[in-house]
């Protein structure tokens, strides 16, 4: 016997006062105790702060366990908070998954709720010290962590999940052997796993030591293999993402541009009235690395229905493109470049251009535009001693959750990272990434070539433990937990014309050649994504059951663009939506005329689905199903304001679109893809690039509601069979690739959980 875990906690009423808090942990009185055994009550959610990684690697531990001696398991969702609030969208979750007396377990800081909380606050190591004698009555087995030291934070992380298959508390050492031992004492402990290079002195206390990656890992197999027989998931990650860009200095300006415009457009051609609708302005960047972040905004007084779109566009000395952007991939009436320096010195050519009006006709084009106004423009450039970037931070801190939670392994490596200190050398005189210079994508295929043969050699070790054919047979999930600096995608040639964009940037590799179901689990923040995780694991609770016959569950919308996307109409989803009525769904298709975003808007067409498949044009800050009429601009449905959508449960967002998948090179949360999820979706499929007639989607929605597979083995199954360029290439999942949508034929999955094998008395 390992462990008696007192799976149910007993908080004693805390009456808070200045005394209450002391030296960033919480103090009790000496008669109080958190946790009383005699009378016994649960949380419900674990709530970890982001301000410390190790959070992450203890908060797993809290919220996901596995008792194989009595064929038990506990789940909960775990979510990451930042300043000690909540978004709204995970107040929305909260709100939907609690009862009205639920509990948060709340660690390391304090969080401003009107839920019901039991708070430990303090320190990683001050808090585990705290929990392991509270949640556990006895444990024969601890598991101790290093704290400090380069390479910590990466053994803790592939190490957390031991925790949770074995059912053991976590401690960390932080030069507190004394503090170990009595905890050791007052648990009955007679082992310790001890990972890194950590020496300790633990009286009648076994040591196992872990002390370097291949040990713990082989330890991690043993234990899934012991508790589940089996492995169907594996999470890459980048424990270097918790890092932030080490500035040396920076420096900021900020700018007033006047626009005084009229301008209309006839048969596709622009007249200038009455001035010009752009302003330049040069940029000097200094030698070394440079991380420049420019903002530019109008003064919106008003919103209605013409939003005024400002465009950013940066060229290096040589008249290249470094970075662009358009209001509607930001905010209305603002809008936000960057990019990356390194010993590219010279001025830079910033334009900036202003449209105010209306614009339609796809074949040929109309509008008119009248501006006359201020443009703010602020440019921050700030040196760094390092090239390091993450577009999206600490993502790292949700994967021992994501792992355990479906009984895998996890592979961190901080050499995955695209803007490593090699990086230096390679963009030597460049003033942006692979995403616009082609000089730079065999750097970056070098990055991904190694995370391959990194997650090769986990396989390797799977396939010693027995467990690599069941693997591959099986659903084989990868889950790449990180944004494209961390574990860049594969640029495959060649770069299509007409787009600034360079390169065919793919997750296929990762796939081994579709061995592997692979999906990129990505957010606006590490915030969306610990909620992405959480709302997946938990969507069956989350979505409840189908009480009406017309309801969410069973609404497949459809909806086809303008500008020969009713050719996909007429062929493809006006025929497959009479299919889906064998399978319990009430499809209905949305095509011309009534595709705009404040029809779609009102009539809940994206909000209120089950599945949701656009085809259409698109790009990566919008699409825009909407063209033929006198504008199209204002009814394209764009990240400014679908970032406040609130979907009224978790959809599945299916595009045969353009550039809808585009993250590589942009903040994700400037993507329409990654939009949709932060708005409440649990996947999005689409391109990172152009895509064409080829860019169909019956073979995978067939895997997903015929096959009842999960969204990366279906992604998987259908480019296995459909390899035409460049939807092949291109075509990438965001989301957890173990997720499985509910289909009335079908019902709901247990979303990749692993089950726990029986033991015969």
């Amino acid at each position: 016997m390992l462990c008696k875990k007192t799976m149910t906690l007993t908080v004693i009423l805390l009456i808070f006062s200045t005394s209450t808090i002391a030296q960033g942990f919480l103090v009790y009185k000496p008669k109080q105790t958190f946790f009383s055994h005699d009378k016994q009550a649960s949380w419900e959610v674990v709530i970890i702060p982001d301000n410390n990684p190790f959070y992450g690697v203890l908060g797993n531990s809290l919220a996901c366990w596995y008792n194989k001696e009595n064929n038990r398991t506990v789940l909960l969702p775990l979510l990451v908070q930042k300043n000690g609030l909540l978004t709204e969208q995970q107040k929305r979750f909260l709100n939907q998954y609690l009862a009205k007396n639920g509990t948060l377990l709340v660690v390391g800081e304090h969080l401003n709720t009107t839920y019901g909380t039991t708070e430990i606050l303090g320190s990683p190591a001050e808090v585990a010290a705290e929990v392991s004698t509270k949640v556990f009555k006895q444990s024969s087995t601890v598991l101790i962590l290093p704290y400090e030291g380069n390479s910590s934070y990466k053994l803790s992380l592939i190490a957390a999940p031991l925790a949770s298959y074995l059912n053991i508390p976590i401690l960390f050492y932080d030069n507190n052997e004394e503090q170990l031992q009595q905890i050791c004492k007052k648990l009955n402990s007679t082992k310790a796993f001890v990972v890194g290079d950590i020496q300790l002195n633990l009286p009648n206390i076994s040591i196992v030591e872990l002390k370097d990656e291949d040990a713990v890992q082989n330890l991690v197999l043993d234990s899934i293999k012991t508790v589940f027989g089996e492995i169907n998931y594996i999470t890459l990650t980048n424990p270097s993402d918790i890092i932030s860009p080490q500035i040396i200095d920076s420096y900021e300006t900020t700018t007033m541009e006047h626009i005084e415009n009229i301008k209309v457009t006839v048969l596709g051609r622009e007249i200038n009235i009455i001035g010009k609708d752009t302003r330049q302005q040069l940029v000097y960047l200094p030698e070394g690395i440079n991380w420049v972040r420019i903002h530019g905004e109008v003064n919106v007084t008003q919103k209605g229905f013409i939003d005024p779109i400002i465009s950013l566009y940066l060229y290096d000395p040589q008249k290249n493109v470094v970075a662009y952007s358009l209001s509607p991939g930001y905010d209305i009436g603002k809008t936000y470049v960057e990019t990356l320096t390194c010993d590219a010195p010279g001025n830079y050519t910033l334009t900036v251009k202003l449209y105010n009006g209306v614009k339609g006709g796809y074949f040929l084009q109309r509008g008119l535009s009248m501006v006359d106004t201020d443009v703010k423009i602020t440019i921050n450039v700030s040196r760094l001693k390092k090239p390091h970037l993450p577009f999206v931070p600490k993502l790292s801190m949700t994967a021992p959750y994501l792992t355990a939670a479906h009984g895998g392994i996890l592979v961190a490596d901080q050499k995955f990272e695209l803007t490593s200190d090699e990086y230096v050398s390679a963009a030597e005189g460049l003033g942006t990434g692979p995403w616009y210079n082609e000089k730079l994508q065999n750097f970056n295929n070098k990055k991904v070539n190694y995370t391959i043969t990194e997650l090769k050699h986990v396989l390797d070790l799977i396939e010693n433990h027995g467990m690599l054919t069941g693997y591959l047979n099986g659903s084989a999930w990868l889950a790449i937990l990180g944004d494209t600096n961390m574990i860049p995608m594969y640029y495959y040639n060649p770069s299509q014309k007409g787009l600034l964009e360079k390169g065919l940037p793919s997750d296929n590799p990762y796939s081994l050649n579709f061995n592997l179901s692979v999906g990129r689990v990505i957010g606006y923040d590490v915030q969306d994504v610990s909620l992405l995780i959480s709302r997946t694991l938990f969507y069956k609770k989350i979505c409840g059951p189908p009480l009406e016959e017309n309801g969410w569950h069973s609404r497949f919308n459809f909806v086809f663009g303008e500008g020969f996307g009713e050719t996909g109409g007429l062929f493809h989803q006006i025929p497959y939506a009479a299919e889906l009525k064998k399978y319990g769904f009430k499809p209905h298709v949305y095509g011309d005329l009534r595709n705009s975003r404040q029809i779609t808007s009102l009539l809940q067409v994206y909000t209120n689905a089950n599945y949701i498949e656009y085809l259409g044009h698109g790009d990566w800050l919008w699409f825009t199903p909407s063209l033929y009429g006198f504008d199209y601009i204002n009814k394209a449905v764009d990240v400014a304001h679908a970032k406040n959508w609130v979907y009224n449960k978790p959809s599945v967002f299916l595009t045969s679109a353009c550039l809808m998948a585009r993250i590589d090179g942009i903040p994700p949360y400037m993507n329409i893809g990654v939009t949709m999820l932060h708005s409440g979706c649990n996947c999005f499929i689409g391109a990172t690039r152009s895509t064409g007639q080829e860019a169909g989607l019956t073979a995978l929605e067939n895997h997903l509601i015929v096959d009842d597979l999960s969204v990366g083995e279906a992604l998987r199954g259908e480019k296995r069979v459909d390899k035409e360029p460049p939807t092949y290439y291109v075509r990438a999942l965001y989301g957890d690739p173990a997720f499985n949508p509910y289909e009335p034929n079908n019902g709901f999955s247990n979303q990749g959980r692993p089950v726990i094998q029986h033991v015969s008395r």
